[in-house]
């Protein structure tokens, strides 16, 4: 990683041209203007970010550790279903609306 709060993979990697800074002056991509956990004891927070990759818009859950640099070795993307299906069962169904309202543009194909 060649900045705080990125995070790549062979296939995938957050998208910083859309989103919420992770703080001040940091990369952009995430979908919150916080995170969603932050551990007491190590400063780790995990975020819902964007991601891009070859189908388009998606998402991961990422863990950061206190200074920005990725937990995690794996991780788990998924597209805007997905994501509704996550936020109902956590009871964050409410919340689909401004996530929607996030998305940026679909990409239309030729």
């Amino acid at each position: 990683m060649t900045q705080p709060f990125t995070c790549a993979n062979a296939r995938y990697r957050t998208d910083t041209r859309h989103g919420h800074p992770h703080g001040t002056g940091q990369a952009r991509g995430s979908m919150l203007a916080a995170p969603l956990v932050t551990q007491a004891d190590t400063g780790d927070t995990l975020w819902l970010e964007y991601v891009i990759g070859p189908e388009g818009t998606r998402f991961w859950l990422m863990w950061y550790d206190a200074h920005g640099l990725p937990r995690l070795t794996n991780s788990a993307v998924m597209d805007h279903a997905n994501l509704a299906i996550m936020l109902r069962a956590l009871g964050h169904g409410a919340a689909l609306g401004a996530v929607q309202a996030a998305l940026p543009p679909a990409r239309h194909a030729p």
